[in-house]
Parts: C-alpha cells; structure tokens; sequence
C-alpha cells in the first residue's frame, strides 16, 4: 500500500540571501474542504489551491492575527473566501461549488477577466491592513502572490501543486505549495530570476515529487535549483502545527446573524410556514435547526 505523507506546515528564513519561504502538504485539509462544500473537480481544484496558498501566506501573520482573502471572478466560479489564521486555521468557500454544471475547466470557470482580491488582515476584530489588488492570474495562488507584492508590498510568489483523484473519501491525492518572500536587504533582481525559476516544470517536479515525506530534502533541491548552485546558504527548517479547517460557527451565532439581517417580524414569518428551518453556515457547509423557542 502506498504510503501517504500526513499533512505539514513549516518555514525558513535564508539570511544570506534574504529571502523566507514556507512548504507544506495540504492534502487533508484540502479533501475536507471538498468534501464539505459537494465541491466538483473544477470547483474543488481552485478550492484546494485556494486553500494551500493561504495556509502558506498564513505564516506571516503575527499571533493572534487573521488574514480574510476574496477571489473574485468575472466566470460561473464567481468567487472564493479563505480565511486563515496564525494559529493554522482556516475555513472558507466557493461560491458556485457545481461550475461544472456551466464550465469544464477552471480557464472557463474563472473567465477572462483574471481575478480580483481583495485582504484584510486583523487582530481580535481590530482591522490592522486591508488592501485590493486585479490581475491578470486566475489560479488564487498566483493572484495572491501578486497581491502580496502589490498591495502588501512584500515582494512574493507562490507555486502550488494540486493532484486530485477519483475517491470521494479522499478526493485530493496531493496538494503540495511553496511561498518564496523578499526580506529587507534582498537583491531584488536576483529575487526575480528566483520567482521565474520557481514557475518552470523543473520546480513543479521537485514539489510533487520530494516535498511529500521529506521537506527539509525537497527545499535543499528547491534552493540549489533556484539559485544554481549545490553550496548553498545556511538555513533551518522550523516546524509549524499542521493547517486545518476549523470553522467555529454555532447554532446561537448564526441565529444572531439572521435575526440582524432578516429582523424579527421575517424569522416569525419564516417560522409560520416552517416551523424547523435549517440556517446552514457558508464557510463550512454545517446546518443548524431552530425553532421559535430559541427567538429571544
């Protein structure tokens, strides 16, 4: 049997070259995510990219931070929020979880138009840094390394590796993904030929091939082939809890939210023609019941 590699999350900073990067495995968190939201194949592979890049962009958040991402397209996908924290974290959805019912390729799915994204970046609520950015790119990893570098300001690229399968149990066979970021004092014409290599098919192997069991190996490959070279500089691969989808929804709080948005006189109404009905949470697909003894 086919030994599967758990799902992992780690980073380095490689000081000679200022540069910091972030690997990690993705798969199920990735199959969760699909399986939650009866995602198809074209849904479910922006969904598991979607997921992968922000896991990786969430280990720049400082403690207690949260990063809210939103691609948004002009295609039948329509859009995907993400939400990840610096605790590895993450719950989110796409809009049009069945595209396949209007489009047969995420080319199709996501239009022309490329994606637009807009982040917020908070703490306990307090927003500390929002920001929007429109690109060319419709993969969400390549959007939001543009948006990074653009509307964060923090030079940046993402090369995500998705293989999905035929296993409704486990539908994603690998979801593997790297963030390469600039640090003060980096050679920034070095970094683009880094970013450029990190697109080519040679850097796509390295990641599906040696990043499944053996990180620290697959970013030695990584390095000496981004920066051609076998001496390469110091680094340390440091250890980060493994990302994970966790919503933290419950029955009272969205009860709440359709009380706010609604108001009393339409949940009555709502109420008189069903006395059960189902308020279902859009980030993890979860269905609560209620009645009018939980109206306050």
């Amino acid at each position: 049997m086919e030994h599967v590699a758990q799902d992992y999350l780690s980073y380095a900073v490689v000081k000679e070259e200022a540069v910091r990067l972030a690997v990690g495995s993705f798969r199920e968190l990735a199959s969760e995510t699909i399986i939650r939201h009866d995602a198809d194949p074209v849904a479910g592979r922006l969904l598991a990219d979607a997921f992968s890049s922000a896991a990786l962009t969430g280990t720049m958040l400082g403690r207690g931070e949260r990063l809210s991402v939103r691609f948004g397209y002009a295609g039948p996908a329509g859009s995907i929020v993400v939400d990840a924290g610096s605790d590895g974290c993450l719950r989110g959805f796409i809009r049009n979880p069945h595209v396949m019912e209007e489009a047969d390729s995420v080319e199709v799915a996501c239009g022309e138009d490329g994606a637009t994204v807009r982040s917020t970046r908070s703490r306990h609520g307090r927003i500390l840094r929002s920001g929007e950015s429109k690109s060319a790119f419709i993969l969400p990893s390549s959007a939001l390394a543009y948006h990074l570098s653009v509307s964060e300001e923090i030079e940046s690229e993402l090369r995500c590796e998705i293989e999905l399968q035929a296993d409704p149990a486990e539908p994603v066979k690998s979801a593997l993904g790297v963030l390469l970021q600039a640090m003060p004092g980096c050679d920034l014409s070095e970094f683009d030929h880094m970013r450029r290599k990190l697109q080519m098919p040679e850097a796509g192997e390295i990641l599906r091939t040696r990043f499944g069991s053996a990180p620290e190996e697959g970013v030695r490959l990584l390095l000496a082939f981004l920066l051609e070279r076998m001496d390469l500089p110091a680094f340390q691969l440091q250890p980060l809890p493994a990302a994970r989808f966790h919503c933290g929804c419950s029955a009272e709080a969205l009860r709440k939210t359709a009380l706010q948005i609604l108001g009393r006189e339409e949940i009555e109404k709502l109420l008189a023609e069903n006395p059960n009905p189902a308020l279902r949470c859009q980030f993890c697909n979860t269905e609560y019941h209620f009645s009018a003894a939980d109206l306050p």
